[in-house]
């Protein structure tokens, strides 16, 4: 049966999402924290993806509806898991990924670190990275080795990099989309690996992707796999609960 374009815009239209905590208190952890930043961001992309569909921006609200997708792959990866202990685990490797990721560019921007801004802002990602750093360590390495040569301002950054890649392995995010279908396979994930892979093949541009407007065919299909995608991410969202 052809997919009601219309009548599956307003059902996305129609989704209400969840209150977020305040958060004011201070008290909360920030494994709680992280779950409602996660979700907040899947809602905030579906209404982006409403905004650029009803615009007819369709190749572009499909690259959202990718976004979207990792998005949600992330939070569920972290908050799926069978027991308390693995959402934990899980939690650390994703937070320890992501300081690694801002470790790294924050090193490329300069040589060394001898300016006191490029010192602070290092110092304040380790911080972070120490208390999590042995969920990414590679086999056989150790982490003390690793963060007193990251720690350290003398030195190439150059050099400091090379640690990093040396001693840590991130999560890559085909990780987290691969954990997300097996955890959907009940109503089909399967399907979020073609978007993914749909998805991954045309966001850097790829000059065999068509033009962003589809004027002679207003409903192709970005716009219905799109649609489709936001669909199956919305399911997924039905019975979620903080």
């Amino acid at each position: 049966m052809p997919l009601d374009i219309q009548k599956s815009l307003q059902t996305i239209k129609n989704f209400k999402s969840l209150e977020i905590p305040a958060f004011t208190d201070g008290n909360q952890d920030t494994f709680d924290y992280m779950i409602c930043n996660l979700y907040h961001r899947v809602c905030e992309a579906i209404k982006s993806f409403i905004v650029l569909f009803e615009n007819e921006r369709y190749y572009d609200s499909f690259i959202i509806a990718g976004h979207c997708l990792e998005i949600c792959a992330i939070l569920s990866y972290i908050k799926d898991s069978p027991t308390a202990e693995i959402c934990r685990k899980r939690y650390n490797k994703y937070l320890a990924s992501s300081v690694f990721g801002r470790l790294k560019y924050n090193l490329e921007l300069r040589d060394n670190l001898e300016t006191e801004s490029s010192l602070n802002a290092v110092k304040s990602l380790l911080d972070i990275f120490k208390t999590v750093d042995t969920s990414i360590i590679k086999y056989n390495k150790n982490s003390e080795e690793a963060i007193k040569v990251l720690s350290s301002r003398e030195g190439l950054n150059r050099d400091k990099i090379r640690v990093l890649n040396e001693y840590y392995s991130k999560v890559k995010v085909r990780e987290y989309i691969n954990a997300f279908i097996k955890s959907t396979s009940s109503f089909g994930g399967e399907e979020f690996n073609r978007f993914y892979e749909k998805y991954c093949n045309i966001k850097h541009g790829n000059m065999m992707t068509p033009g962003a407007s589809f004027e002679h065919n207003p409903f192709d299909c970005f716009a219905e796999d799109g649609i489709m995608l936001i669909l199956g991410i919305m399911y997924y969202l039905k019975d979620f609960r903080f």
